[in-house]
């Protein structure tokens, strides 16, 4: 399904504060960038600030209501994992022109928090760290994978608490190796070219080619729900958990990433280790505790549980 929400990225729309016009509970503050497929702004709430995510609605008859079905069974089962912040709302139709996501604002993500003053010391950084496994550990426990653990979607707040945030349900599970653009389109949204996604996600290009064929098919739907996509893509546990290495990793050595999409690919053929950035880690045990959830994501899994 992934895939096939390439093709309704919007190529062109209004600045995010016009679509605040059609909305009367939340207050446009500041825009906050903006990503492939949503606009990004601040908003102001009777019980806070708050995040909104606004997708141009181009084409009226895409199926938004399962999209928003969804979004709401995974806030239904992420209600009591105190380390997980998913979308509170979703309005697939705030108005004729998008629908939005609403989530809780924290001003910082952990990329941000590493380089910021006053500098976190090696107690906050294991504290941080515990956190992101047991966000990890409390999403799955739930039944909910992530699929796209980076930095950018670990939030800190100004107490050091870690909500992990930004499920990526909607994002393809497995990649073409031989091929970047799907990874650069889905998952190098801050262009850090850094690449978390477990080695195992990529595949013999050879399998898409069947799958290409269909989608070049005029009568192809630009989203269908009914196809066997979301079956054949099943995220796995342990790929996460390979991805919270990556970020407990980046943490450990002041922001210097595990992994770019080139090294990770030689990684997967063998043909790459990350010993030089590892080696930067001077906390013997994390350095450890990283290695092993690089190689043994699974073991890891099992022995959490």
């Amino acid at each position: 399904m992934g895939n096939q929400l390439a093709g309704i990225a919007p190529s062109q729309i209004l600045s995010v504060e016009s679509y605040f016009s059609d909305i009367h509970d939340f207050e446009y503050d500041k825009s906050l960038g903006s990503t492939r497929f949503f606009k990004v702004a601040r908003a102001k709430h009777r019980e806070g600030l708050v995040v909104v995510k606004v997708f141009a609605i181009q084409d009226p008859t895409l199926p938004l209501t399962s999209y928003k079905q969804e979004l709401e069974e995974l806030k239904i089962r992420l209600h009591s994992a105190q380390n997980c912040l998913p979308f509170q709302k979703a309005a697939e139709k705030a108005s004729e022109k998008a629908a939005m996501l609403f989530r809780q604002y924290v001003r910082d993500n952990l990329y941000d928090r590493i380089s910021t003053r006053p500098f976190l010391n090696n107690i906050e950084k294991r504290w941080i760290a515990f956190q992101i496994l047991t966000a990890v550990d409390q999403a799955h426990k739930s039944g909910v994978r992530h699929g796209d653990i980076k930095t950018e979607n670990v939030m800190v707040t100004s107490w050091n608490w870690v909500l992990l945030t930004d499920f990526a349900s909607f994002k393809p599970t497995y990649l073409p190796e031989d091929n970047p653009a799907d990874f650069n389109y889905f998952f190098d949204t801050s262009r850090r070219r850094t690449c978390y996604i477990a080695p195992e996600r990529f595949v013999d290009g050879g399998m898409f080619a069947t799958e290409l064929e269909y989608m070049r098919d005029p009568s192809t739907p630009l989203v269908d729900l009914n196809s066997n996509q979301r079956a054949r893509g099943e995220l796995k546990r342990a790929m996460d958990i390979f991805s919270a290495g990556c970020v407990i990793a980046e943490l450990f050595t002041e922001g210097v990433p595990l992994f770019d999409l080139s090294q990770l690919l030689a990684y997967r053929n063998g043909h790459f280790f990350p010993e030089q950035v590892l080696n930067k880690i001077e906390d013997r045990s994390i350095r450890d505790l990283v290695t092993m959830l690089q190689i043994r994501a699974i073991e890891f899994y099992l022995t959490m549980s």
